[in-house]
């Protein structure tokens, strides 16, 4: 019939060719427009081998800025490191332009937590990985167990669930569980509860032994002796039970620098030996201590923290913003780290500052408290006690991720350099962890666990949230790679 039609200058077969051509033409452009949408989430599905030229690197070892530098990434692995004109980049490798950026490792928060031990115990440890993860956090302690969290950690291992990678500390042991709802503990009240869950909790996998509140010192005991037999190592708080020389005697790591601060006292029987550590914070008739306290005797007590060789983590900036200095509500609220966090918990979180924020203690106490904070932070680091960065979040206001960068702050507004802050989510940590040899640093044969900053952290602390990109686990997250694990996680403060 087309053939027929004179008028037409063109056969049928033309027609169909015609229609071929445009129909292939139109899916062409499409399948471009696809590829150059989703380029950045197929290089880092599938390439293995990426190229960081002419960046400035921040390795870590030294306090140096090595200029224009060409890394190597292999399968995970950094292969090559060196001046970009001596390093040959070959075929089929992922060139990142790091001209004008930053490489250093990867942070670690070596205390952290789930929203699940919160609210409604909702599992939603899988978009709290992706927040940890957008934010620079590429190894995360978390100081409080549960099988949920061994799960999750077996989940990022094995690559089904992109985030750090995970240590669990157990179940935190406890004298009491005086909190209504799920029991995250192990109520231990006698030396032979205290022996028996130690063993349990290293047959099912976790990393370490925690310890929290109203620890009886028999039951103090029996925890470190069995897990010195069990090859773990113990954690968490120094209770007033307990008290910090039988905790330095032990060699326990200690969280929060408890009981640091009661070493200030005038003397021992000073209302009773208890100053503002542990759950004491929340004692008025605590805080009437600290006038008294004497910052004179901070020397003395750095010597005896570096002489029993432990680790310590302050978490000052939880302490900082929540009890000692606070913040107004906007101020909360127009923190980045304030929309993930989820709404039933806001609501408690709310009531638990207005709890203690309704009649707080004397400002001179408070500004007293965080200069005594600082002080024994900076006299600890100058004493050569290595110092660890933990967040505590999500506790309060705080999100995971978000807050390791202020926690980092903390440590330069107490007098350390940037450099050494940034130790004590780097160096530090990998040394404690005994991971020295894959992490904590930028050198050939360590693990690729990196961020590409746009500004440089050696000369503001707070230049470590400019994060462009990262490289976990043999793959590459550009900074639309970062925005969609953020909006992913977004869910949550819903």
């Amino acid at each position: 019939f087309l053939c027929a039609c004179r008028p037409l200058p063109f056969t049928f077969e033309f027609l169909v060719f015609k229609c071929n051509y445009l129909f292939m033409k139109q899916l062409t452009s499409c399948l471009l427009l696809l590829y150059v949408l989703y380029l950045p989430t197929l290089a880092q599905q599938t390439s293995t081998v990426y190229a960081i030229k002419n960046v400035t690197v921040i390795p870590m070892n030294r306090e140096v800025a090595l200029l224009d530098q060409t890394v190597l990434i292999d399968k995970g692995v950094i292969t090559q490191i060196g001046n970009a004109q001596d390093v040959k980049i070959g075929k089929s490798v992922t060139v990142v332009d790091g001209r004008g950026k930053y490489l250093m490792p990867g942070l670690f928060d070596m205390h952290a937590h789930f929203f699940y031990e919160q609210g409604d115990n909702i599992n939603t440890c899988k978009e709290e990985l992706q927040m940890m993860l957008a934010n620079g956090l590429t190894t995360v302690r978390i100081e409080c167990g549960d099988p949920v969290y061994l799960d999750a950690r077996e989940k990022v291992k094995n690559q089904e669930w992109i985030g750090p990678q995970l240590y669990v500390v157990s179940p935190q042991f406890v004298g009491a569980w005086p909190w209504p709802g799920k029991v995250f503990a192990a109520v231990c009240d006698t030396p032979e509860k205290a022996e028996a869950a130690v063993k349990r909790y290293k047959a099912e996998g976790y990393d370490e032994i925690k310890i929290t509140f109203m620890v009886k010192r028999e039951v103090y005991d029996a925890i470190i002796k069995t897990a010195k037999k069990e090859g773990m190592k113990v954690t968490g708080h120094v209770g007033p039970q307990v008290k910090l020389p039988a905790a330095l005697a032990a060699r326990q790591q200690i969280e929060h620098m408890d009981e640091f601060i009661d070493m200030l006292l005038p003397d021992s029987s000073y209302n009773y030996g208890q100053s503002v550590s542990d759950m004491n914070i929340w004692r008025k008739n605590a805080w009437a201590t600290v006038p008294c306290l004497d910052d004179n005797k901070i020397p003395a007590l750095a010597k005896m923290v570096k002489d029993a060789g432990i680790y310590v983590t302050p978490t000052n900036f939880f302490f900082f913003s929540s009890f000692g200095e606070g913040r107004t509500d906007e101020q909360y609220k127009q923190r980045p780290d304030y929309q993930y966090i989820p709404s039933n918990i806001k609501t408690e979180r709310w009531n638990i500052k207005e709890r203690y924020w309704k009649n707080p203690p004397p400002e001179e106490s408070r500004k007293k408290y965080v200069y005594l904070r600082k002080k024994m932070t900076f006299e600890l680091w100058k004493a050569g006690v290595p110092l660890m960065a933990g967040s505590d979040s999500p506790e309060w206001f705080l999100a995971q991720g978000f807050s390791i960068h202020d926690e980092l702050e903390t440590f330069v507004q107490a007098g350390i350099s940037p450099f050494s802050a940034l130790q004590t989510a780097t160096v530090n940590t990998a040394a404690y962890l005994g991971v020295s040899e894959r992490k904590g640093t930028i050198e050939k044969g360590k693990q690729a666990d990196l961020l590409l900053l746009d500004k440089n952290p050696l000369e503001d602390i707070r230049n470590t949230r400019s994060i462009s990109g990262l490289w976990i686990g043999g793959k590459y997250y550009n900074q639309k790679g970062i925005e969609k694990m953020l909006e992913a996680a977004k869910i949550l403060g819903r």
